[in-house]
């Protein structure tokens, strides 16, 4: 049933289409999202940026534990299903980490900033990033549609939880030690990655809280400034990082914690110094 589905999808492929929809699918890939929330901490709204990193890590953290338990396999290789980006479907097939990365990242945005057109407009992008993982043949429709559920629930419980605590270094505190128990059983890269990843939004929050707390207000053109040398450190924190440290999965860990550290509090500390 789903593999039918999938093929008619893809019956109206086209060159066209084929490129529009890798561009939609990148729309909600991990490094997009971090350089937005960055760039939302950095400059525009430090409230709103640390809310919604919290509910997109913790939404990593969901589904690659519930990858982890399902173990479903992806269409790739089916017969009748042509596969794009592949190098993108990485772990098991369900829930989509795509979808479900859109769900909890604009999910987030529509529940913080309560306008309608935001509404509309993250509604639309989860629709089309899970419709671009059927149509890269990377997913099942049952992927897509649970992830794109889960993220925006998610999204909605840690909005909730996020200003009901004042102390919100024991809410992520508690948050990541109720992951841990996972590791028993959750031996895949991405979740990780992603736990390493939560791990550096936990330190660089403490430091960012305890040492910087630094201001998102600034003049315009140093706004600019923070942000290009802030992404460029960060891109070359992902590449260099891989090159230089082994491809273990404790190193994988590693690595996605002094990322998060450095973006969270220490490049804050560093322009709060340097006054841009």
């Amino acid at each position: 049933m789903e593999l039918e589905i999938l093929r008619n999808i893809q019956s109206i492929a086209n060159p066209f289409l084929d490129i529009l929809f890798q561009l939609i699918t990148i729309c909600g890939e991990q490094m997009v999202l971090v350089l937005i929330i960055s760039i939302i901490y950095w400059v525009k709204d430090k409230k709103f940026g640390e809310y919604i990193a919290y509910a997109v890590l913790t939404s990593l953290l969901v589904n690659c534990v519930v990858k982890d338990i399902f173990k479903f396999k992806r269409p790739i290789g089916e017969e009748g299903i042509r596969t794009l980006r592949e190098k993108t479907a990485t772990g098991y097939s369900f829930p989509s980490g795509h979808t479900q990365g859109a769900g909890s990242f604009y999910g987030a945005m529509a529940i913080y900033i309560k306008k309608k057109v935001m509404y509309i407009i993250a509604i639309i992008m989860i629709i089309l990033i899970g419709f671009s993982r059927l149509y890269l043949g990377v997913h099942y429709p049952k992927d897509v549609i649970v992830g794109g559920i889960l993220g925006v629930l998610i999204s909605y419980i840690c909005y909730n939880i996020y200003n009901k605590y004042e102390n919100k270094i024991m809410v992520y505190t508690i948050t990541f030690i109720i992951f841990l128990p996972a590791l028993t059983f959750a031996h895949s890269e991405d979740f990780i990655k992603g736990l390493g990843a939560y791990f550096g939004f936990l330190i660089g929050m403490f430091i960012e809280k305890r040492y910087v707390n630094f201001s998102a207000e600034g003049k315009g053109i140093n706004k600019v400034i923070r942000v290009v040398i802030g992404v460029l450190i960060l891109l070359c924190l992902q590449k260099g990082l891989k090159i230089v440290l082994p491809s273990e999965a404790i190193f994988s860990f590693i690595r996605y914690s002094i990322i998060s550290i450095f973006g969270i509090g220490i490049y804050p500390m560093m322009f709060k110094k340097l006054k841009i």
